[in-house]
């Protein structure tokens, strides 16, 4: 009898062994799931004489401009703008070799770079956009501006 228990013991421990299985592990959501704010811009292209290039500009201060991105599991997300006016637009997302690529709705589409750096994660947009910024009171200089997310 005590052998029998034994044996009923190790089939009991052996089919709880065997009923796990590797492939029903839920998959990691992807690291650019999540909400991403408007950081900063970042200026480059302007003249050398104007000393500007590469500085960060907090765009929610000098030009009342913000933005978020809510990225969702489902592959889909809602970017927000926020100025005078706030708006939102909608799409699904690829994720693939830490670049991001929104597909709008409308048919846009935009890239980003994906970096973490000391538990600091960043959205760097691919292409960045035509920039004017006044140099003195009566000039202005033109560049361009890299929007920069943070999650």
């Amino acid at each position: 009898m005590k052998h029998s228990v034994y044996v009923i013991c190790l089939m009991v421990s052996f089919l709880g062994l065997t009923s796990c299985n590797k492939t029903s592990d839920p998959v990691p959501v992807p690291a650019v799931v999540g909400r991403w704010e408007l950081n900063r811009g970042l200026l480059s292209g302007f003249p050398t004489t104007a000393n500007i290039n590469g500085a960060a500009l907090d765009l929610y201060y000098f030009e009342s401009y913000g933005s978020t991105i809510d990225i969702y599991s489902d592959n889909t997300f809602n970017e927000n703008y926020k100025s005078v006016t706030v708006e939102d637009a909608a799409g699904t997302w690829d994720f693939s070799n830490n670049t991001l690529t929104l597909k709008y709705d409308v048919g846009d589409e935009g890239t980003f770079t994906y970096s973490k750096n000391k538990n600091i994660e960043e959205l760097a947009a691919s292409k960045p956009v035509s920039y004017t910024l006044p140099v003195s009171t009566t000039a202005t200089a033109a560049g361009q501006l890299q929007l920069i997310y943070r999650k």
